[in-house]
């Protein structure tokens, strides 16, 4: 990806071997056991590594392995296995799972940091518990896109409300713990949710491994469109179905991705998917088959970064989407990035005319635009943030 990490073996029993600095600085993912933000999880990887000196990266086996194959270049990390239970409910023995991996990681590195990549509801009690046993230890969550949970529906029974993600952030306002997010206008949206909560903002950066070659694009007889990512209703893959089932054959589908556990293959016709978890290379050369990429993206993305945008980034790739804060702001800075439709009836408007899409001087105009994004997301910035933020 950037630059390989020197590696230490790690035995059977997942405890780093000896020769690991005291104070050195570990990095966890505690909330996922697959491959879940694994790109976005490698590209932090290297910019602590070359901020803070050598890390430690605490994950389940498949995390760690889909982190590795994410980067061209393999690096080697230091890494420690810890268990994670899979996603799902949040409860007390969640949050004592959770305790018991980074208490016991803290302890076997003597850190005087820990990285939490995401974070549930769990996390942020875990990381108040942390600071509360360990004086000198400093924590920082990143959160992804579970802070639109804050705006929405909220459960009346107190035993759920005493651990769900509003009462988390209550108990994480500490002098050390810092949540972290992803770009400034989730900082902004997040700061009017959570009055009085001080968040930092580490951007996520392209992979200049990853980018397409800069090819002129002529319209094929038959567009393709792409969903990118995970196919489930957070992301809008039904207003997607719904999109295939009324222009049908007028375009080429698919679906470059898995699909959520909330579809299954009947309900997605002839649109190929893919049936597991793909290597990288799969997945980036799917994106860039096709000629357009669907955003179907609910309102609460206007509190996600989206690494689905960053590939269509680095593939060239125009968008179609029903526009949100995340995208205007980025066409407002960057210049049009594709067909930005201001709801869903318009984008099936838009879709039910494909002559309107095989605009070239306007696909030529929109792949600019990306490139701007791409020139402004270097990991450079990423290192500098870091730097201000964990050593300064």
């Amino acid at each position: 990806m950037y630059e390989a990490i020197d590696t230490l073996r790690t035995p059977s029993d997942g405890v780093i071997d000896g020769g690991l600095r005291r104070g050195m600085v570990a990095v966890a993912e505690p909330t996922y056991p697959n491959a879940e933000h694994a790109t976005v999880n490698g590209v932090f990887l290297q910019a602590l590594q070359r901020v803070c000196g050598p890390v430690v990266f605490a994950s389940t086996a498949v995390q760690h392995g889909a982190v590795m194959e994410a980067d061209p270049r393999a690096p080697r990390i230091a890494w420690d296995q810890i268990p994670v239970l899979p996603p799902g409910g949040v409860h007390l023995r969640r949050i004592r799972a959770q305790w018991d991996a980074m208490n016991a990681l803290v302890l076997r590195h003597r850190s005087p940091a820990l990285v939490l990549l995401s974070a549930g509801p769990e996390t942020l009690f875990v990381a108040r518990a942390l600071v509360a046993r360990h004086p000198r230890l400093r924590v920082y969550v990143v959160m992804h896109g579970n802070l639109a949970e804050v705006a929405g529906w909220r459960s009346r029974d107190p035993r759920r409300r005493m651990i769900d993600l509003r009462s988390g952030l209550a108990v994480a306002r500490h002098k050390r713990i810092r949540l972290v997010v992803l770009d400034d206008y989730i900082k902004r949206a997040a700061e009017r949710l959570v009055p009085g909560q001080d968040f930092l903002v580490w951007p996520i950066p392209v992979v200049a491994a990853e980018r397409a070659p800069m090819l002129e694009w002529h319209a094929p007889d038959r567009l393709g469109l792409t969903f990118v990512g995970t196919a489930n209703r957070g992301k809008g893959f039904d207003d997607y179905l719904a999109l295939y089932r009324e222009a049908g054959p007028s375009y080429r589908w698919s679906v470059a991705g898995r699909l959520g556990n909330e579809f299954g293959p009947g309900d997605v016709g002839d649109i190929p998917f893919f049936t597991g978890y793909s290597s990288r290379d799969v997945f980036l050369s799917e994106v860039r088959r096709a000629d357009y990429a669907v955003l179907a993206f609910r309102p609460a993305y206007a509190l996600t970064t989206s690494a689905s945008l960053l590939d269509c980034v680095t593939q060239r790739k125009p968008v179609i989407a029903v526009a949100n804060d995340m995208l205007r702001r980025l066409a407002g800075d960057h210049g049009p990035i594709g067909y930005l439709c201001p709801t869903l009836e318009a984008m099936q408007e838009l879709i039910a005319t494909p002559e309107r899409l095989r605009d070239e001087a306007a696909y030529a105009q929109f792949q600019r635009g990306l490139d701007s994004i791409y020139h402004s997301r270097g990991f450079g910035q990423l290192t500098v943030t870091i730097q201000r933020d964990l050593v300064s």
